[in-house]
Order: structure tokens, then C-alpha cells, then sequence
């Protein structure tokens, strides 16, 4: 496949949109890109580029009781003249896409528990929809169908194939920039020694936070009224703070969609306008993986 670049003013360091995926971009300016061949796609990013994942480091919140997040330098340039990271993580640490496989048994759900290794190019690419409720409240946290078909008809339509996503106020818990618990405070400690894993320090504060979520008929309804592909959300999943069902992740998952959450800087994102990537790695029987989603702003695409 060949590929052609256009610039249109601004800086940008990017890599190519490939159709195995985004290799690394950063972009402050316009950028459109564009391929041919049997598998070729068009995008048109008219107000640039953001990344839209948290940082991943040792510091980083998790979910209660996943494996704590370690980074440390296994080689260095000083000692070794190169410099490599050994890393150790559960896989759906920080900013990370759910895959069906994450809540369903594939022995048992073979039409709809796909892993990681099983979805496509372009199911790692979707139009974005975003419904800000930060400051909103709502029954026992629960963002239903009739809240969302009112946003619907006061913002504009989701677009096909959309990825829904909840802004809810959650990104500003995230890690240790946040109002979270350093590592050597007593409550972290005392925190750590009663868990089955060492948390983050964080974890505490951003799951205390109420969040709002979708309930399980609510996302349920986005499938079956305005075909989505999937839903999102800046807190640890689409699901309501006091759901322990995990309904809103359950639901967009036995529909085959996936699920893209600890989402940062979701300011940038517009209602309807804009494009989101999220490629992970191709973990082989996969429930999830970490990923640096990029927003597209003002985008369009074409196959």
C-alpha cells in the first residue's frame, strides 16, 4: 500500500494510518492522509490530531484488584548504549478498549465473545459522539434512553457505526496528578496490605468518584435505534458508579461492541464531528488491551 501526505499549515510528527492500525501521531495542525489498494481509506483530520489516553506508568489508577502497574529500566543508554523497559501490567490497565471476550465465555458465546486477535482494521476506528453530564444528575447514576434520545434531538444525530461516549467529569481522578493518595501516606498503606494486589495510589479516589453511566437498557437502545459500534467514557468504564453488574459494559459487549474508557482530554472531542482511533496490540485470545487513543478532530473518512 502507498500512502500520500498532505499538510495544511501547522507542526506535525506523525506516523501512517495503515490498515493494520495508527502507528504513533502527533499533530497541532491539519492533516489529511490518504491510500490505495484493495483495503484503502481516506481521513481528513481538518482540526488536528489529540491523544486521548492517559499516561501509563507505575502511578497510573487500575481497577481494584488488577495487578498493580510496574515499570522499571531493564537496560539503559549510560550502561548499555540502549535503553529498554521491563513492564509489568493486567491488560486492562489505564486507558484501554474491552473486547467482547473481556465479560463473555467464548466456549459458550462463540458467535459474540471475539478476543482481541479476531476484530478487524476498522473496528478500531469509529465516529465519536459525545454527551457531556458533567454536573448532571441522575437516578441511582444511571444515564437512561430518554436522557438520550433528548441530547439527540437538542445536539444532533449519532452518526452509524458511532462510538458513544460519556463525559462525566472522572478524567481529573486519574493517577497521581490528581487529588489521589501518595505512596507514603498511611491510608495507601494500610490500603495496600489488605489487598490481594498493591493498587495504585490513586484507585481509591477515582472509584469514589460518582460517576454517571449507562444503564444496560440505555446502551442496549443506542444499538438497537442508532446502530453504535460501541461506548466510552473518561471514568473506568461506561457503567454507573454503584452498578456491580457492570450492566453498560455487559450490554455493549453481548452486542459485539467493544467498550474504550479512562479516556483523557475529552474536552477536545466534539458532539458529532469528530473521529476516534484506538488500535491495541494483537494480544491472541485478548479480553483487552492498553491503548493511546487518537481523536480526529473535524475529521471524515471515506472507503
Amino acid at each position: 500500500m502507498s500512502f500520500s501526505k498532505k499538510l495544511m499549515g501547522g507542526c506535525l510528527a506523525a506516523g501512517m494510518i495503515t490498515a493494520a492500525g495508527v502507528v504513533g501521531a502527533s499533530v497541532t495542525g491539519p492533516v489529511e492522509v490518504s491510500g490505495e489498494g484493495a483495503a484503502a481509506a481516506s481521513l481528513s483530520c481538518p482540526g488536528g490530531m489529540t491523544r486521548l489516553g492517559h499516561p501509563f506508568d507505575a502511578g497510573m489508577s487500575i481497577f481494584p484488584g488488577d495487578p498493580a502497574v510496574h515499570v522499571r529500566n531493564l537496560y539503559t543508554v549510560a550502561v548499555d548504549f540502549f535503553k529498554v523497559e521491563d513492564i509489568d501490567m493486567g491488560t486492562h490497565a489505564g486507558t484501554h478498549i474491552d473486547v467482547p471476550a473481556h465479560f463473555l465465555d467464548e466456549a459458550d458465546d462463540s458467535d459474540d465473545a471475539r478476543t482481541l486477535d479476531e476484530l478487524h482494521a476498522d473496528e478500531f476506528v469509529w465516529p465519536a459522539y459525545k454527551i457531556d453530564v458533567r454536573g448532571m444528575s441522575f437516578t441511582d447514576n444511571f444515564v437512561d434512553a430518554a436522557f438520550i434520545d433528548g441530547y439527540v434531538a437538542t445536539n444532533g444525530p449519532i452518526p452509524d457505526g458511532a462510538l458513544v461516549i460519556l463525559q462525566t467529569g472522572a478524567e481529573e481522578f486519574f493517577g497521581l496528578d490528581g487529588p489521589g493518595d501518595a505512596h507514603d501516606t498511611e491510608k495507601y498503606k494500610n490500603k495496600a496490605t489488605k489487598e490481594k494486589f498493591v493498587l495504585s495510589a490513586n484507585t481509591d479516589d477515582m472509584f469514589e468518584f460518582e460517576n454517571a453511566g449507562f444503564s444496560g437498557p440505555a446502551v442496549q437502545h443506542l444499538f438497537d435505534t442508532y446502530g453504535i459500534a460501541g461506548v466510552g467514557s473518561d471514568a473506568y468504564g461506561p457503567d454507573a458508579f454503584g452498578d456491580d453488574f457492570f450492566d453498560a459494559t455487559y450490554t455493549a459487549l453481548a452486542n459485539d461492541g467493544i467498550a474504550l474508557v479512562a479516556l483523557a482530554n475529552l474536552d477536545s472531542v466534539s458532539v458529532n464531528s469528530d473521529i476516534i482511533m484506538a488500535p491495541a496490540v494483537n494480544l491472541t485470545n485478548g479480553s483487552g488491551f492498553p491503548t493511546d487513543p487518537l481523536a480526529c478532530h473535524g475529521g471524515s473518512s471515506e472507503e
